[in-house]
């Protein structure tokens, strides 16, 4: 069978491998031993080999070493050197920080010493201002007592002390619109109570302000400490005042013994007057009006008949005015230019001044759009509007006034032209316009507009503006303004002005004078309103008159006939009548008027003419001109002598003159 024969041969197998084994082992053993023979030859070999190799070795190591210290130290010496690199810079940047930061630092030193410079300045300052009252509150019994105090607390007055200042610099902040003569002394006096003496003063000022002198004498830089009174500029003088009363007092004849006494009462606007009957000083004091002198009063009370008259005049005014109003409405709406009318009146009497101040203006290319004339007749309607003059007839208060001229100063057709210059400036005045208000003597050089209109006049902020009389006299005072030109501001205290004005025609009536109504009423709202009047003193060169013309010095005249003085207007005022004033006007070159117009109506005129048949006559501009301009008006003057005493354009030589004696103009 098979598997016996397995097992058996497995068996037999098996137990014939035992012997192998031990003769393996014994085959390992030799073969160890060949191997330990062969090993310790190997060994030996190795041995050598190894010793070789460890030489070959230790020769790589060492040049490994040398290259790996050669890195190393290149590797560090360029490590050192990038991270040197890196350090400087940010050294660089931390030095220029350091810097910036120092720089800021001394800036802030500095700051720092000059806050407590300014510090120690300002708390010096202080100490020396608290010093200084100090040391003047300790003096304050020395300046008002020890010296001479010009006001003691025995005198029982109030004031403490005074000073004087410029004329001119006091009038440039205190214009109260009066003219103000240079001539007449240069400086004002000032009072002050304990309260408004002036800040700011040196300690010698304030002094010289409290007291009337020093017993050294001496000088303190500015006015010695003798009794002079301390001078000081407007703003300085003024500038711990909080209300300055201003009184004005006559500049008239030093020589009259003229006193002037302050009384702290309760007040009053105006000055009273006293003086001694006959001028005498054995004889008792009595109140006067201001208007009284030696010989005569200027200012007297209407008389019973005149304020009698005056009533009708208003009664009349007063039952049309609504009427009358209404039809000057439209009139003036078409009329005004720049809300403003240039106002005239005239009767036939005097309308070849009319005719001269229209045609003198057509010449010099002025424009007279804005004119309106209130004419007193219809006459002189007709010959303004023949000049292309708008016009307003007032036949309810007008048909009754006389058309002839008047022969002088104060008749019956003077006064009663008087009372048409009261109407009819009321009249635009009461509807809202601003106006220019102007007699018929008068020539442009200009348009007078522009000098009131313009917002960067020094003068802009008055109420009303007039041409200087030139007559200082009490009559016309405060203002010595020509009621023959003056320019209106329409608003409340003007509009009340000339309501005031229509109920004073007794005055006017009594006086034979418009201007000294108006002026005295101007006074009292001026007092009363706060009416602001600027008169335009003789002596600007814009505005001159009659007061030039006959009492100026001949200088002057001179500059204004060869054209060296510029003005805006002539106003031949102060002259007698009308024939002198034409007389005037020819000599002076400012007569524009033809010969054959003169004193005559419209109708004369253009029926004199080619029989009636004038044709449209076309001004420079191509424009119809009105029928009365062609025929009328001269384009260039007509000069004409008649004393060789009167200011004239050329040598009047051969004439006589108008006032006995007197020499040649020229």
């Amino acid at each position: 069978m098979a598997r016996p024969v397995t097992s058996s041969s497995s068996s037999s197998s098996s137990s014939s491998t035992l012997p192998s084994t031990s003769t393996s082992s014994s085959s390992r053993r030799t073969n160890a031993n060949a191997t330990t023979t062969t090993d310790n030859t190997t060994s030996s070999n190795s041995s050598r080999s190894s010793s070789s190799s460890r030489s070959s070795s230790s020769n790589m190591s060492t040049k490994q070493l040398l290259t790996s210290f050669l890195l190393c130290a290149l590797c560090y010496y360029a490590g050192s050197f990038t991270a040197t690199t890196i350090l400087h810079e940010q050294i660089l940047n931390l030095q220029t920080q350091l810097s910036t930061l120092q720089t800021k630092y001394n800036t802030t030193q500095n700051d720092l010493r000059d806050a407590k410079q300014q510090l120690d300045d300002v708390s010096k300052a202080s100490l020396v201002q608290t010093k200084l009252e100090a040391f003047q509150e300790e003096r304050k019994e020395d300046i008002t007592h020890s010296h001479s105090p010009r006001f003691s607390d025995k005198d029982n007055v109030p004031f403490m002390g005074m000073a004087k200042t410029s004329k001119k610099d006091f009038i440039d902040i205190f214009d109260y619109g009066s003219p103000v003569p240079e001539l007449h002394g240069s400086n004002v006096l000032l009072f002050y109570n304990e309260k408004s003496i002036p800040t700011d003063l040196t300690y010698e000022e304030k002094e010289n302000i409290i007291n009337s002198g020093s017993s050294n004498g001496g000088d303190n830089g500015n006015k010695s400490k003798d009794g002079t009174i301390q001078m000081l500029d407007a703003k300085k003088a003024t500038n711990n005042c909080q209300i300055v009363h201003v009184a004005t007092v006559p500049t008239g004849d030093k020589s009259k013994q003229s006193c002037l006494a302050v009384i702290q009462n309760y007040p009053n606007q105006f000055l009273q007057k006293w003086m001694r009957n006959n001028n005498a000083l054995s004889q008792p004091f009595q109140a006067v009006n201001r208007g009284q002198t030696e010989k005569s009063r200027i200012f007297r009370t209407p008389e019973s008949d005149k304020i009698q008259q005056h009533w009708k005049i208003l009664k009349q005014y007063l039952n049309t005015v609504e009427d009358v109003l209404e039809d000057l409405k439209d009139v003036a709406k078409r009329v005004a230019i720049d809300n403003t009318i240039i106002v005239l009146t005239c009767n036939m009497g005097q309308s070849e001044l009319l005719m001269n101040f229209v045609c003198s203006a057509k010449a010099r290319g002025l424009d007279v759009g804005n004119v309106l004339v209130f004419p007193t007749d219809v006459e002189t309607k007709d010959l303004a509007e023949g000049l292309g003059l708008a016009t307003f007839y007032d036949e309810k208060n007008f048909e009754d006034m006389p058309s002839e001229e008047a022969q002088h100063y104060g008749d019956r057709a003077f006064i009663a032209m008087m009372f048409a210059k009261v109407i009819c400036v009321q009249l635009v005045n009461h509807l809202g316009y601003d106006l220019l208000f102007q007699d018929v003597d008068i020539v442009w050089y200009k348009n007078p507009l522009d000098y009131f209109h313009d917002k960067s006049n020094p003068h802009h902020d008055f109420d009303m503006y007039f041409q200087d009389d030139g007559a200082h006299t009490e009559r016309y005072a405060p203002t010595s303004a020509n009621s023959g030109f003056y320019y209106v501001r329409n608003n409340a205290r003007t509009k009340y002005l000339f309501a005031s004005l229509l109920y004073a025609g007794d005055i006017i009536l009594q006086s034979h004078s418009h201007q000294q109504a108006l002026v005295q009423i101007m006074a009292e709202h001026a007092s009363l309103f706060g009416l602001r009047v600027k008169v335009l003193s003789r002596d600007m060169e814009e505005f001159p008159g009659g007061w030039h013309y006959h009492r100026k010095n001949k200088e002057f005249m001179k500059k204004v006939v060869t054209g060296e003085i510029n003005p805006y207007l002539f106003h031949m005022s102060w002259t007698k009548n009308k024939d002198n004033k034409v007389k005037f006007f020819q000599q002076m070159g400012l007569w524009y008027v033809k010969d054959v117009c003169i004193a005559q109506t419209k109708s004369t005129i253009l029926e004199g003419i080619d029989g009636g048949g004038v044709g449209v006559a076309l001004d420079e501009n191509g424009n119809e001109n009105p029928p009365l301009v062609q025929p009328c008006c001269l384009a260039e003057p007509n000069i004409v002598c008649h004393y060789r005493d009167k200011p004239s354009k050329i040598p009047c030589s051969d004439k006589d003159p108008i006032d006995k004696g007197k020499p040649s103009f020229w």
